[in-house]
């Protein structure tokens, strides 16, 4: 998976928050074979050395997000100090609209993305299923789009599908990440038969009851998905398609 000019052998970013423990998180770093992880700034002020040095261990790629901000401007400045302490121009950006269902707030984001942008970050702006929210953003200058699929940490699923699609179709050269709601193996298998090019992932995994083993689930059911769009899967039909002929059969003219 391509974001921006960099590239990740694995298409799953995996989140670092609400593991039962540390050991259990690097478990599951192991068993999706993450790449990158991504991290809220405001995590590291728990316990910073032993956070690091989790860190460190799992070998990944960082991604800083701007998690729990609410407006343009802690946004930015939560991004700037990413830089500092992390070292990298790459940000999720998460501007939120409201504390209710944790959805992005469009205005915030799109002006959160064109500045950080100018200040020569790589945005990964996280949005909602909204195809104009996207095309904004993809005006100012971001290369990768990060839709939800339904709200942050509910497991529900793509409850869109449609609009997702849509999103898909209508930018082809862009890098979509399906972004938050993703609670069983099956919606991950949707987000790759959808056509999206990866897949972020936190509470699903950090939740289950055992999330070493769900982790080592996603990772086998996104390839598995990837194999099978490999193999030339039918194409939908409206209408009944008889897989036998009705030809030379009793009673058919």
């Amino acid at each position: 998976m391509k974001i921006y000019d960099l590239k990740l052998k694995n298409n799953i970013i995996l989140g670092s928050s609400k593991y039962p423990s540390p050991s259990i998180f690097l478990k599951c770093v192991k068993n999706i074979r993450a790449d990158m992880i991504t991290v809220a700034l405001r995590k590291i002020g728990d316990n910073p050395r032993k956070f690091y040095k989790t860190l460190e261990k799992t070998g990944c790629k960082i991604l800083p997000n701007t998690a729990g901000c609410f407006n343009e401007k802690d946004a930015i400045n939560t991004a700037l100090m990413c830089r500092d302490i992390f070292e990298t121009n790459f940000i999720k950006l998460e501007v939120i609209a409201n504390k209710k269902n944790l959805a992005p707030s469009a205005k915030g984001t799109i002006k959160a993305s064109e500045k950080l942008l100018k200040l020569g970050f790589k945005v990964l702006p996280y949005t909602n299923d909204d195809i104009s929210f996207c095309r904004e953003l993809i005006k100012v200058g971001c290369k990768v789009i990060m839709p939800w699929g339904s709200p942050i940490g509910t497991g529900q699923g793509l409850v869109n599908i449609k609009k997702l699609k849509k999103i898909r179709d209508s930018f082809k050269d862009i890098t979509l990440i399906l972004d938050a709601g993703i609670g069983r193996v099956s919606h991950a298998c949707q987000v790759i038969e959808l056509g999206y090019d990866g897949i972020l992932l936190n509470s699903a995994v950090a939740l289950a009851k055992k999330p070493e083993n769900f982790a080592q689930s996603v990772y086998d059911a996104v390839r598995a998905a990837e194999k099978s769009l490999k193999a030339g899967p039918i194409s939908i039909s409206s209408k009944a398609i008889p897989s036998t002929t009705f030809k030379g059969m009793a009673f058919q003219k």
